[in-house]
């Protein structure tokens, strides 16, 4: 954990400025040859073997040609054909990689082949026999390189590609409709473009060496002047015979390596930058010295003193956090809850040191076991991190790395802090499995072969891969269905009793922090408003957002918010799915499919009518998300019929399949993953219409501002020019539903559009799709793993379990009178607080906000 330094200070990029300085000397004195160069170097000028003087101050060669004219016209052929076959290089291992990560299948397995054949013929070898082949010259030096060159860079590439390909952004824009070449073109290559510049740079320097090789071999061009040709000409007449290789083969030498040493140490500064807004987890300002530093140390696991942060940018600041102070005991859970943006995460990743610039800490400490981690020496909060003190990140589903297995990443969470035989990792690596409910047989799956509930478990194992004293969970649970929910946190419960855990549980869900939770801690706008054991917030709030926590959650046990007349959804055309199922074969040989069969979808069938809402609902991994993503058409079903308004979306071809898909929008689960952080708002809501349609940029500007009146989001200039990033969870989201308002669909397929939003969030995001229903007669396929949203919301809901609905009927009486033990397993998991009376209401909250705050309280 260090104080932020200014990136121009930071050693790789000294290298890189330096690197950068004697790049442009040696290409300025290469351009300048003409102007600077005393002599014609094709010109006698001199006698031959002429030593260095006042005339020729590298000497001459064996036929008097002026030395330094030589080294100064070489470097222009040198850089030339350096930076042309990089050119290419790259260019090649660009559309490959483009080709292959984005389409994969048989297409990537064949290109890929290509590249190990490539990769694997012996290189010096394969460049002298092209160069023999195709004969000495500037374009033969620069064809040869090229081929040799490109099959490295596109590996790399292609796994950028594959990573972006997986992102939500691309998956909602072939959902619209999209033609592949230009998602390629609008998403992946833009996504590309930060590793491009590198690989660029480091193919250039091998490209000046391989020319100065093939060169000295006299495979160049004879009439033209390089580097490599100079030392091919010194060798082969006698330089080193005479004593002029002093000054005949030293020159060309060293400019051949400062050439390569500036091109590899732009190359070190530019390779694992993936923007230029990077700020590695440490790099936040903190006071000099410790503000308690006389105070003894706790002798509990966790103590944390009076914590400001505050994030400053420009002349702006915003203190995310405000002198709050509390404790962790011994085999204690605490529950942190509070609405989005209130500064939860911030306060556990000051508590661990990963707080990133702008950040700034003005004040407090914390001690972990009497360690105060945030004055502590480097190596030593090294040591705590992972095995003391370890950490559950907040968007768990986008934490696994998607080249590596889970296998992979399970042993280097664990190998970092311990070291076991091989036959014990594997006993290891099985336990932890068990441990989060993920069968062992899975362990060498990829990130994008499991589902989001699965993704959040492995990370969970991977947390408690050292038996760690303290865990901090952020959002453990976001994402799972209830019966995981209760299992994910009972095991960790187990684990506390077992093994002395301490955790700290961060949640905006309220029932299961009460549950758990031995002490409540209640954040609002950066301040710990409520603190104490669980009875005595739960009893006497101190602050009226605690008494609107309490009350504002939708419960089974009331009356329907959204009950609608069963004539308001008998209109005419529908969304049908007929017996559909698709199987995933999680392994493919070359020739076929190999790996144990996974069913995702088995023979599912229903129906959806405009201004309709059904909800689909069961556990993490039981297809609800297959689901959706066969009926937008991103994934393709083994057997089964998709007909909307009786035409048969699977029969047409793959234009009217385009157009007619224009019809049906998928909102996606994970508003941080849905949308490209380097676009502006304007241009992420403009990609519908430009899809298959003519607009011009004003009636673009026009349904763009009237898209976002719709969703009731600002539609000036200043907010259409900011970023995703700006915003937060929820405005993502609706900004989601005012993409979907511009393409026009009738259906809009919502695929657990509030599992990552607050309380009060989703119930805003479940008024606005009511409003978009209403308004343009929509029908809904709502996506959840929340019983009690989908009641309410919902006309009728459909239970899917591994794969099967197992139960189908209205919400009210699926709800009172569940048929099935999964679905009556379902319901009897719900946790729902305890609703507090007007007389529970903290001492100055309005009468009219304690005894009518809407029709969602249950006094």
């Amino acid at each position: 954990m260090k104080k932020f330094v200014s990136p121009l200070l930071r050693p790789e990029n000294r290298f890189g400025l330096l690197g950068a300085l004697l790049l442009t000397v040696i290409a300025a004195m290469s351009v300048l040859a003409p102007l600077i160069a005393p002599y014609d170097p094709f010109q006698r000028s001199g006698l031959p073997f002429e030593k260095p003087g006042p005339e020729h101050l590298l000497g001459c060669n064996d036929v008097g040609h002026d030395l330094l004219s030589e080294l100064l016209y070489g470097g222009r052929v040198s850089l030339t054909i350096g930076l042309f076959a990089a050119f290419y290089a790259t260019a090649v291992a660009v559309i490959v990689a483009l080709i292959a990560g984005y389409f994969g299948g048989p297409l990537d397995r064949l290109l890929m082949r290509v590249v190990d054949v490539v990769m694997s013929l012996p290189f010096l070898p394969l460049v002298i026999v092209l160069g023999v082949f195709l004969g000495p010259g500037m374009g033969t030096q620069i064809l040869v390189i090229s081929l040799v060159m490109w099959a490295s860079p596109c590996r790399e590439l292609r796994s950028q590609v594959i990573k972006t390909r997986n992102n939500g952004y691309i998956d909602a824009a072939r959902a619209m409709g999209e033609k592949p070449f230009k998602i390629i073109l609008r998403h992946a290559l833009p996504d590309l473009m930060p590793l491009i510049v590198p690989q660029f740079v480091l193919v250039a320097q091998s490209a000046i060496l391989i020319e100065s090789s093939l060169s000295f071999l006299g495979l160049g061009d004879p009439v033209s002047k390089s580097w490599g040709s100079m030392l091919f000409f010194a060798n082969t007449r006698a330089a080193f015979l005479t004593g002029a290789w002093v000054y005949w083969v030293l020159p060309p030498g060293l400019c051949i390596a400062l050439a390569c040493l500036s091109f590899s140490l732009i190359g070190f500064a530019l390779s694992g930058k993936r923007s230029l807004e990077y700020f590695p987890y440490g790099s936040f300002t903190r006071p000099p010295k410790p503000p308690c530093g006389g105070k003894e140390a706790p002798r509990i696991p966790l103590e944390v003193c009076d914590i400001s942060v505050c994030y400053k940018s420009g002349q702006d600041e915003c203190l995310a956090v405000c002198g709050a102070s509390l404790e962790l005991g011994n085999r204690e859970v605490l529950g942190i809850v509070g609405e989005s943006g209130c500064g939860k995460t911030t306060l556990a990743m000051t508590v661990l040191g990963l707080l990133r610039h702008p950040a700034e800490l003005s004040g407090g400490s914390v001690f972990i076991k009497g360690t105060n981690v945030l004055f502590g020496a480097d190596m030593k909060i090294l040591r705590l991190r992972g095995k003391t003190a370890a950490f559950v990140p907040q968007n768990a589903m986008n934490t696994l790395n998607p080249v590596l297995s889970v296998r992979k990443q399970l042993l280097e969470a664990i190998r970092i802090h311990r070291k076991l035989p091989r036959e014990e990792e594997a006993g290891e690596l099985d336990r932890l499995l068990g441990f989060v409910g993920i069968d062992p047989a899975r362990k060498d799956a990829y990130n994008h072969e499991l589902s989001g509930g699965m993704k959040q478990r492995v990370v969970i194992a991977m947390a408690l891969a050292n038996n760690p004293d303290i865990l901090i969970a952020d959002e453990p649970t976001t994402g799972l269905d209830v019966l995981v929910q209760k299992s994910i946190l009972d095991l960790l419960m187990d684990l506390k009793d077992q093994l002395g855990l301490s955790v700290i549980l961060i949640t905006h869900d309220l029932p299961l922090a009460m549950n758990y939770s031995d002490k409540l801690a209640v954040m609002y706008r950066g301040k710990l408003v409520d603190y104490g054991p669980i009875e005595a917030v739960s009893r006497h709030p101190a602050h009226f957002h605690t008494w609107d926590l309490f009350n504002n959650f939708p419960r089974l046990d009331q009356a329907k918010i959204w009950d609608r007349p069963p004539a308001e959804t008998a209109d005419g055309g529908a969304l049908e799915v007929r017996a559909l199922s698709k199987t995933f074969y999680p392994r493919r040989g070359l020739f076929g499919k190999s790996g144990a069969p996974v069913p995702a979808v088995r023979r599912l069938s229903f129906t959806v009518r405009p201004g309709e809402v059904l909800g689909l609902i069961g556990g993490s991994g039981s297809g609800k998300t297959t689901v959706s993503r066969l009926i937008a058409g991103l994934e393709r079903p083994d057997s089964g019929e998709i007909l909307l308004d009786g035409q048969s979306l699977l029969r047409l071809p793959r234009e009217e399949r385009r157009r007619a898909a224009k019809k049906i929008h998928l909102v996606f689960q994970d508003p941080y993953q849905s949308m490209r952080n380097s676009m502006t708002l304007f241009d992420i809501l403009k990609e519908p219409l430009i899809i298959g349609k003519d607009y011009t940029k004003d009636e673009m500007r026009e349904r763009i501002h009237a898209a976002l009146e719709d969703v009731h989001l600002p539609h000036s200039e200043l907010f259409l020019r900011r970023t995703p990033r700006e915003l937060s969870g929820g405005q993502r989201q609706r900004l989601a539903f005012a993409r979907a308002v511009l393409a026009e669909p009738r259906y809009i397929i919502a695929d657990e559009p509030t599992s990552m939003l607050d309380v009060s969030l989703r119930q805003e995001l479940l008024k606005l799709m009511e409003e978009l229903r209403s308004r343009y007669r929509m029908g809904f396929l709502f996506i959840t793993h929340d019983l009690s949203l989908a009641y309410h919301f919902c006309d009728r809901l459909m239970v899917m379990k591994e794969g099967a609905v197992v139960e189908n009927a209205q919400a009210q009486d699926l709800i009172r009178y569940p048929l099935h033990s999964y679905t009556r397993r379902l319901i009897a998991a719900v946790e729902t607080p305890g609703a507090l009376t007007a007389a529970d209401a903290p001492e100055g909250l309005p009468l009219r906000l304690a005894v009518g705050q809407g029709r969602n309280l249950s006094l």
